[in-house]
């Protein structure tokens, strides 16, 4: 896909729209960022998460934008050489994620929650790493792409694209009873103030072993999972990615409440 964006880009299209959900939007915004060829987002993949943000609600909405849309300038997420529209993480907080959306339809929210909560609790192993340079013993390790809500499993509907920096969490297992503390945390709903979670904004972040050793870990970007040689850094950029967006779309600070 990304290829095809560039064969495009060369030949002079107007845009380039791509069908598919978060994780393929990552990977050709890494093509189109920068320049002046716009991406049409069409909400076709398991996950639309980033159109939605765009306001880009079916691929019949999406012909319309095509026709009709403005132009705007949203910021990315970068690891590396890689690009990611909405989230990057690594350890555990993408399986919390997809255990409780894969029951919860079924035995409904609260009840997902326990599952998934348990299932941390007895399967998940922590993370020896170090943040910005700090050690640390942790669940998991969230970025986020803008801003996104204060609960522990909000870390899939972003709040906003608008400000300048990345959604830094760090879920701390270094916690006395650390396995217990997760799972209260998790029940509860607790905030980014919670006792087993860190969170904080910067517009940068390096993740690393903590043993000082290199090596890849995995890291799902979007979705997707792909295997990355530490130390990982995580920046946004500034506004850089061009997208076409309904002319009713909202002004500059680009919120997506």
């Amino acid at each position: 896909m990304a290829d095809r964006a560039r064969e495009g880009v060369a030949n002079g299209v107007d845009f380039v729209g791509v069908a598919g959900g978060d994780g393929t939007m990552g990977g050709v915004a890494g093509v189109l960022v920068g320049g002046a060829v716009p991406l049409l987002v069409i909400p076709a993949g398991t996950r639309n998460h980033f159109a939605g943000d765009l306001d880009v609600t079916s691929i019949a909405h999406a012909a319309e934008v095509a026709a009709r849309g403005q132009v705007r300038s949203v910021s990315v997420g970068q690891i590396g050489d890689r690009t990611f529209v909405n989230n990057a993480s690594v350890g555990l907080y993408p399986a919390l994620v997809r255990h409780r959306e894969r029951h919860e339809g079924a035995v409904g929210k609260r009840r997902a929650t326990l599952r998934a909560a348990m299932a941390v609790a007895r399967q998940g192993r922590p993370l020896l790493l170090t943040v910005d340079d700090r050690p640390r013993q942790a669940w998991a390790v969230f970025v986020g792409n803008g801003r996104y809500g204060d609960g522990p499993f909000a870390v899939v509907n972003r709040e906003s694209l608008a400000g300048a920096d990345l959604d830094v969490r760090v879920l701390r297992a270094d916690r006395r009873l650390s396995r217990l503390r997760l799972v209260g945390a998790l029940l509860a709903g607790a905030g980014a103030r919670s006792q087993v979670i860190d969170a904080w904004a910067a517009s940068e972040v390096e993740v690393g072993l903590a043993d000082g050793t290199r090596g890849p870990v995995p890291v799902a970007l979007d979705g997707e999972v792909a295997s990355i040689e530490t130390p990982l850094r995580f920046r946004r950029l500034p506004p850089s990615l061009p997208v076409l967006v309904p002319p009713s779309f909202p002004g500059s600070d680009l919120s997506t409440g």
